[in-house]
């Protein structure tokens, strides 16, 4: 081998060029310095005792290809790689006759090399893969070739080692990028100044931020104004520098759209090689669904303690409600129609039915029932709903329009849904006392189904939001604040869910979302059963 090849072999492998660079210009250059019309190179995988083609060139089509793994035990192989000293077959077609069982013979013989020189490649004093080199002609190879291309094997064992190296580093770089970005935890990494250095994919699905338009801001841009003046981000980063990390703070932060999301947040200090704090990083998970399930078990929870004691009561006050409104109507019947003390006992009478209502909603909100779905159309039920509410006559001042599909059929309760859209276009014709507008709006997905109920009516004040479901809340003069409360519990039994915006003086927006098929689910309190 020249001493041309060698050097520009060095200047390569100093230049950091790829092994496959390196693999090819070697191929290219040797043809020109010995017999070579193949030539490849095999790893040795210790583990599994095999030896798998790594790279491979020829001057004619290729049958033994890349990826090839034979067994290395038992092998003619086996003593290269053991003592070290490379192996010469004069004649492949004479060899195959006598090792007809070697396949990877067979396959050159069939790509026409005729002979083959196989040296062991070594690193750091161990056997790491062999380097074949193969002829289209008998009698190719000699022993001064194989002492001229240890140096060859010298270097190729270098460049490979440096290769496999640095490929492995490249592998575990990206896969550890790829664990980073996908994460669906919001990963966020920041300077010593508070500016955003690492902006993962679960910050820009959490955050609705991209990448490109948030790197370099400050992290603030998350965090709410009050915990601004509050200086919490002051805070964390005298406990990270302090302690190091820390771990599950629950705290509030800001999307891009102005939502504020629950988050857990755990922080820790990132260091140069001297020891030097130059950052932190920050995995912050969305805790506002978790908040809202747990607030939802201990509604669920209280509720059922509610219902179990508002059937109680119910029952308990029922039949001697009865008996108080019949003796009452007795005695009303009595009094002269003349007689000032017969309008008294009406408004007893009004008083009492009052009373009956509320223990009707008591047991309609207390008794377990189980939903019956069948095929129901949605416009359809909400036209007829619609009809009952305008023969009211405080319509004659509100204007009622609907936007939606033809048609919309789901599986669903036609009897339960009914009662709740009757109730949520009830309150919303109760919110317009001197006139406006409702509009219903209806939207469908392949799975769901929404109904939005729209008024222009007087709102509600925000802090009675959070209450609007809860039993017996009321901001009417009359009713027994039951409405919302059996309307949620309604539609929650169908797999669904309801929501309502508020904002007073403005008007008010109540959302009803369906599941196309209503799951199968436990008894749940309302009527029948």
């Amino acid at each position: 081998m020249s001493s041309d090849l060698f050097n520009e072999i060095v200047q390569d492998l100093n230049a950091g060029r790829g092994f496959q660079d390196i693999f090819d210009m070697i191929y290219t250059k040797l043809r020109g310095e010995m017999p070579c019309n193949r030539m490849g190179v095999a790893l040795y995988d210790p583990a599994r005792d095999t030896l798998a083609l790594h790279s491979c060139r020829s001057d004619g089509p290729l049958l033994l290809k890349e990826g090839y793994v034979s067994l290395l035990q038992a092998s003619s192989l086996e003593p290269l790689l053991r003592t070290g000293e490379p192996r010469i077959i004069p004649d492949l077609a004479a060899y195959l006759a006598s090792h007809p069982k070697s396949e990877a013979t067979k396959l050159m013989v069939r790509e026409g090399m005729l002979s083959s020189l196989s040296l062991p490649l070594i690193a750091r004093g161990n056997p790491f893969g062999v380097l074949f080199l193969s002829s289209r002609e008998r009698n190719a190879y000699t022993p001064e070739h194989a002492r001229l291309t240890r140096t060859l094997a010298g270097q190729i064992s270098v460049a490979l080692e440096r290769s496999l190296l640095v490929e492995e580093l490249r592998t575990s770089k990206e896969y550890l990028e790829n664990i980073l970005q996908n994460s669906a935890d919001a990963i966020v990494i920041v300077d010593q100044r508070d500016l955003i250095r690492s902006w993962n994919q679960g910050a820009e699905r959490m955050f609705g931020w991209p990448a490109s338009a948030i790197l370099g801001q400050s992290i603030e841009i998350l965090i709410p104004e009050d915990l601004r003046e509050s200086a919490e981000l002051a805070r964390i980063r005298e406990v990270v520098e302090r302690d190091g990390y820390i771990q599950g703070l629950e705290t509030v932060r800001i999307s891009r759209d102005g939502r504020h999301l629950t988050v857990s947040i755990t922080s820790t200090a990132i260091r140069d090689r001297e020891g030097k704090i130059v950052g932190r990083s920050a995995i912050l998970r969305d805790m506002t669904r978790v908040k809202r399930l747990q607030a939802d078990l201990v509604r669920t929870q209280s509720l059922a303690v509610v219902g179990e004691l508002a059937a109680t009561v119910a029952h308990e006050i029922k039949n001697p409600l009865a008996g108080i409104s019949g003796a009452i109507q007795v005695i009303a019947d009595a009094i002269p129609k003349d007689d000032a003390r017969r309008e008294i006992v009406s408004e007893i009478l009004a008083q009492v039915r009052r009373l009956d209502e509320t223990v009707r909603d008591l047991l309609v909100f207390a008794r377990p029932w189980t939903p019956e779905p069948q095929p129901t159309d949605l416009v359809e039920l909400i036209d007829r709903v619609s009809r009952i509410i305008r023969q009211q006559e405080r319509m004659k001042t509100v204007s009622m329009k609907k936007q939606s599909p033809a048609s919309l059929v789901l599986q669903a309760d036609p009897r339960l849904l009914q009662e709740v859209l009757f109730n949520i276009l009830q309150n919303a014709v109760d919110a317009l006392p001197h006139g406006g507008s409702i509009r219903i709006l209806v939207e469908e997905s392949p799975a769901e189904a929404v109904v939005r109920v729209i008024d222009t009516g007087t709102g509600i004040s925000p802090e009675h939001l959070p209450r609007l479901f809860s039993p017996f809340f009321t901001t009417k003069t009359r009713g027994t604040g039951l409405g919302l409360a059996i309307s949620r519990r309604m539609i929650e039994a169908h797999g669904g869910r309801v929501e309502i915006d508020s904002e007073l003086g403005v008007g008010t927006e109540v959302r009803i979302t369906l599941p196309r098929e209503t799951p199968a689910l436990p008894p749940f309190p309302g009527k029948g059963a």
